[in-house]
Order: structure tokens, then C-alpha cells, then sequence
């Protein structure tokens, strides 16, 4: 099993101009595959998809920065926890509920900075779980998979931490 998982996003403004460059796109990627996955994120729908026929060499991220400007492209690598305890198999969202308190998700990158990502909503779930879904203005609302393997911790805006595992917080210590 992988350890960690090599992403690059290409930001496009719209479906529309990622449709104008995608054979440039596609062209760029060629000339330099490796082993990160490509996605591409839609601002306008918030919408993203995965190039699955696609790979890049994060090396070369200037050539892709240089073609889509700085600011929409960016490369992310992030670990993959490999200890469960739960059989690991894709929940099947059964009900959205909207989070009403400040409650972050803390992800931490490979090099050992950690973000904070707004909770914005929890999916109850066929497993009979609860799952944090939060926002990052760059991948849009998680999906269900990284609720349950990027967020190292939850913190509510008061301090008290919840770990991804669940259960109450006196119980986590």
C-alpha cells in the first residue's frame, strides 16, 4: 500500500477555458510524466476530476505554473494512514447535516506544516457514522474517503480536539 499519495491540481476558471486548453494541457503532461496524479479543479462548479489516463513529474511543476499561472497550479503531497481498525470500504452517504459550530479539520502536509480546513457539514453515513466533511477553497467540499483518511485531528474553535478514530474527548486521552 502506498504511504503517501502525489497530487497536482490545474485550476481552470471555467469548463469553457478548460476546454480551450486542454490539448495544451494534455501536450504539457506528455512531455514529462511521472508518478503524481493530475486533477483538475472547475472554479466555477467547484467541481474536480482526476486525468486517470495522465501522470506528471512534480519536478517539473514550473512548466505547467509557467503555462496556467502560479496561482493555479499547485502540487500536494499527503500521507496515507495505513492502520485502521475498520474494514476499509467507501461509505455510502445517507444524510447530509449542516455543521452549526467552528469545528476544523487539521491536516498535516509532508513536511510537517498542518492547515486547518473549515467543517462545513457531516454526512451520516450506511456504516452508522458520522463523518466530518470540511472546505478547502482549492479542492472544494471533501470527499467522504478524505474525511476519513487526511484529517489527523478535529478542533473546535474553543481548543478541545477529536480525533478522526471518534469517541468523546475525555475518552480520547
Amino acid at each position: 500500500m502506498k504511504e503517501c499519495v502525489k497530487e497536482v491540481w490545474i485550476k481552470f476558471g471555467s469548463q469553457s477555458e478548460y476546454s480551450e486548453n486542454e490539448e495544451k494541457l494534455f501536450a504539457l503532461l506528455d512531455e514529462k510524466p511521472g508518478d503524481s496524479i493530475v486533477k483538475v479543479y472547475d472554479a466555477s462548479t467547484k467541481g474536480c476530476k482526476e486525468l486517470r489516463s495522465r501522470s506528471f513529474d512534480e519536478t517539473h511543476i514550473s512548466i505547467l505554473t509557467d503555462a496556467f499561472g502560479k496561482d493555479n497550479v499547485k502540487f500536494q503531497e499527503r500521507k496515507v494512514k495505513a492502520e485502521r481498525n475498520r474494514q476499509c470500504t467507501k461509505p455510502i452517504i445517507r444524510q447530509i447535516i449542516p455543521c452549526n459550530h467552528d469545528m476544523y479539520a487539521v491536516v498535516k502536509d509532508s513536511d510537517g506544516g498542518e492547515y486547518k480546513y473549515k467543517v462545513l457539514l457531516y454526512a451520516l453515513c450506511n456504516d452508522g457514522e458520522v463523518y466530518p466533511l470540511f472546505y478547502d477553497d482549492w479542492y472544494g467540499v471533501c470527499l467522504s474517503a478524505d474525511a476519513l483518511f487526511c484529517a489527523d485531528r478535529y478542533e473546535l474553535e474553543g481548543g478541545e480536539i477529536y480525533s478522526p478514530e471518534g469517541g468523546k474527548p475525555d475518552e480520547q486521552r
